[in-house]
């Protein structure tokens, strides 16, 4: 027989054991011919009962799975203390360390011999090996394992002093956001299960206990149940994750009921894919963000986001619901009235003003509000379809197609734009953009003066080359865009914020490009340039916070040039400055993500800085504080996945700063979790390279701390993947020059010098 279908006998036999035991003698024979015709599956069921009876003989009790029998006074290096519960499989006992080193109460579970064929013994092993690899918070740890003198399997765990989840929730009175808690703490751990390729198998709440002090812990992992020994995927723990949540919520809400709808979905294309995009909808549920599974349009999201944002939108939702309603009147008015030129030009006129207030007015304004990314999207979306319909009428003046294309280049910066907060889908980002080009370049090549036109155009040229250098890899294009932005922007360059912000905005794109091709000498002058002409700026427009973000960032670039270029000194000065910039921001404006995510981008390369100078102490504090900032950026707004880009950025450092301090285990989770991070960039990204290139580079290090921390095995698997990746990129020709010359052959040296000529350097 082969391995395959013995496998499979075995499963429908072991299905079949325990209510089988449960049955006299008498009535076992007839109970298993109403069951299964195989014969192959009643000769092994046969042998179990047989393996079951010599068991029970050894102990001088009954062939009963429930039957009362001694305690086998020590199992493995533990002395037994009392029985937690039996069953047809075996039992679970309490046990005490007994080897006289230290002392520490576990649970043993004990398969009896016999009942495990030699295949199903080894599979028991190896699965049991793969769970000592766990380590979470919320999963209750393997300590040992091995098997007895008479071959029987058994492993030892942590023994959890709980009461299973639905009872824990009802003895107490759990109201929804603690249920909810409870169910994220579940998810999280078979997220960490699932990444180590473990199956839980079987989630209910008898398996998830909360112990007194309110901590979650999963139980029994079913390394030796039947269900799904072979072929067990992590779509079976997603519908599990379903049931408790149903569990926990009996007669859920209309959102509530979608989230199990998906979870427990048959059509394994509609379930939640993974146990992180559970806890996601978990999340979004407990914290007013809006749940994916309730499909809900532009109104949902919108509705969603005003009551999240009661205090500081109270003023800015009216203006906009009184805006959204006026664009209805209007949209009606314009179909329907026939009226004389002067009453269509009013019309014109009252579309194209509620249409500009939603488009720039409002999208300002809602964009510094924490947790905005699907707002403005909305608002961006729900604007410019009125602004095209404006700009295709023949009498459209040629600002009012300005605008439209404008609008095109805002939608884009928030749908996958390359310098801020965004839904990540840097695809579709490109699409917008070329639409915005398609309306702009003959409007500006027609009307290279007109005020309007000329902003319109440096702003696609500036959205375009961050775009280009942080998406899609190209950053020659990149520096043509910004120096054409330069330019265009010349004679306006100092008649506003905006202007003089996009002119720093262009120089600080040009240095960016030189870093991005490995050239940060040619880099440094643009910076500084950049420097020079924002601190000889008027008074009223340097102190600007949009000019000082633009100085953060570009000193925060111009320190990373310095430290390429080898000048500590001017490196550290230069991203003090953009800290100190940073900070001040924050200080006036405590909710605007923007300067958030900036002081945590300018802390992150103060920790570079600090770690690279062997300042671990400084490089650690600058980290954590850069981290807990980028985690709280995320938290409040699930949908921004630039601010999920800055987390992962700013992990990746992290588990570098942890393996230099030998602390493995915190190295690796953070080293794992950053890497799902960037695979989730990747997934939203679409075909373009940016996504990729920012994986790779993470793959990299984390191959580099495994190395670093002994593991010259796990370090080659992942330098494996980095290699393949940069094949990828090079035959798509989006390798960018930098990691042609830096990244791709220090991999490659990695993997012909260490993991396969077996030389080990120093360090990494």
């Amino acid at each position: 027989m082969a391995d395959a279908a013995r496998l499979e006998v075995e499963r429908a036999a072991l299905a079949l054991l325990d209510d089988l035991l449960d049955l006299p003698e008498s009535a076992r024979q007839p109970w298993i011919d109403a069951r299964t015709a195989d014969e192959a599956v009643k000769a092994r069921l046969a042998a179990m009962l047989e393996a079951d009876r010599i068991s029970s003989l050894r102990t001088g009790a009954a062939a009963l799975g429930l039957a009362d029998r001694p305690l086998p006074p020590r199992i493995g290096q533990y002395r037994i203390t009392g029985l937690i519960g039996r069953g047809g499989m075996g039992a679970v006992y309490r046990g005490v360390r007994a080897t006289g080193d230290f002392e520490h109460e576990v649970a043993i579970k004990l398969v009896k011999p016999g009942l495990l064929s030699e295949q199903l013994a080894e599979r028991f092993r190896e699965e049991r090996r793969t769970l000592a690899t766990l380590s979470h918070p919320n999963i209750a740890s393997l300590f040992d394992g091995g098997e007895t003198a008479d071959g029987s399997p058994f492993i030892v765990m942590e023994l959890v002093d709980g009461v299973a989840l639905d009872r824990w929730a009802a003895e107490r009175g759990l109201n929804r956001d603690a249920r909810l808690l409870l169910l994220e703490s579940v998810a999280d751990a078979v997220s960490h299960a699932h990444a180590r390729l473990v199956v839980h198998r079987d989630l209910t709440p008898l398996n998830v206990l909360v112990t007194a002090d309110g901590t979650v812990k999963l139980i029994d992992f079913g390394i030796s149940r039947a269900s799904d020994i072979e072929g067990a995927t992590t779509a079976v723990d997603i519908a599990g994750l379903g049931r408790l949540t149903n569990r926990l919520f009996p007669a859920p809400e209309p959102e509530q009921a979608a989230v199990i709808a998906r979870a427990c979905d048959p059509d394994t294309g509609r379930r939640y894919p993974t146990a992180d995009a559970f806890a996601a909808d978990l999340k979004a549920l407990r914290t007013g963000y809006p749940v994916s599974a309730a499909e809900g349009g532009r109104s949902y999201r919108w509705g969603k986001f005003v009551r999240r944002n009661k205090a500081a939108m109270t003023a800015a939702s009216a203006a906009v619901m009184l805006l959204l309603g006026a664009l209805g009147a209007v949209s009606v008015a314009n179909r329907q009235a026939q009226a004389a030129q002067a009453q269509a030009q009013a019309r014109f006129e009252q579309t194209r003003a509620i249409a500009n207030a939603m488009l720039f007015d409002a999208f300002d304004a809602v964009s510094r509000v924490p947790g905005s990314t699907e707002a403005r999207q909305t608002l961006a979306e729900t604007a410019v379809p009125y602004l095209d319909e404006l700009a295709a009428m023949k009498e459209a003046p040629a600002d009012v197609r300005a605008e439209a294309g404008r609008g095109y280049v805002r939608l884009a910066e928030v749908v996958g734009g390359g310098q801020a907060g965004s839904l990540g889908r840097y695809a579709d980002a490109n699409a917008l953009l070329a639409r915005a080009e398609a309306l702009l370049v003959p409007l500006y090549l027609q009307y290279p003066s007109d005020p309007a036109v000329v902003l319109a155009y440096a702003a696609l040229r500036l959205e375009q080359a961050g775009v280009d250098l942080y998406n899609n890899n190209n950053a020659d294009r990149a520096r043509e865009r910004g120096a054409e932005a330069e330019a265009v922007l010349k004679r306006t360059a100092r008649d506003s914020s905006e202007t003089a912000r996009m002119t720093a905005t262009a120089m600080q794109m040009q240095g960016d490009s030189f870093g991005w091709n490995d050239d940060y000498s040619g880099a440094l002058p643009h910076h500084l340039r950049a420097e020079a002409w924002m601190s000889g700026l008027p008074g009223r427009l340097a102190v600007h916070r949009d000019v000082m973000a633009a100085r953060s960032a570009n000193l925060r670039l111009l320190a990373e040039a310095h430290h390429k270029e080898k000048q500590g000194p001017q490196a550290r000065a230069a991203n003090d400055a953009a800290v100190a910039v940073n900070r001040r921001l924050v200080a006036l404006n405590p909710a605007d993500p923007v300067h958030a995510r900036k002081l945590a981008l300018a802390l992150w390369y103060a920790g570079v800085v600090h770690r690279t100078n062997m300042r671990d102490a400084e490089a650690r504090a600058a980290i954590t504080e850069a981290l807990a900032l980028a985690q709280g950026l995320a938290a409040r707004d699930p949908a921004d996945l630039g601010a999920l880009k800055t987390q992962a950025i700013v992990g990746e450092v992290m588990a570098q700063i942890l393996a230099d301090a030998r602390d493995a285990r915190a190295s690796i989770e953070m080293s794992d979790a950053v890497i799902a991070m960037h695979e989730r960039l990747v997934t939203a990204a679409g075909d373009t390279p940016g996504a990729l290139r920012s994986l790779t580079a993470a793959l990299r290090t984390s191959g580099g701390n495994r190395y670093n921390l002994g593991d010259i095995a796990g370090a080659c698997a992942i330098w494996k993947r980095t290699a393949d990746n940069y094949r990828a990129l090079e035959r798509r020709g989006q390798l960018t020059k930098f990691d042609r010359n830096n990244g791709r052959p220090e991999t490659d040296g990695f993997l012909r010098n260490i993991c396969l000529g077996g030389m080990r350097p120093a360090e990494i």
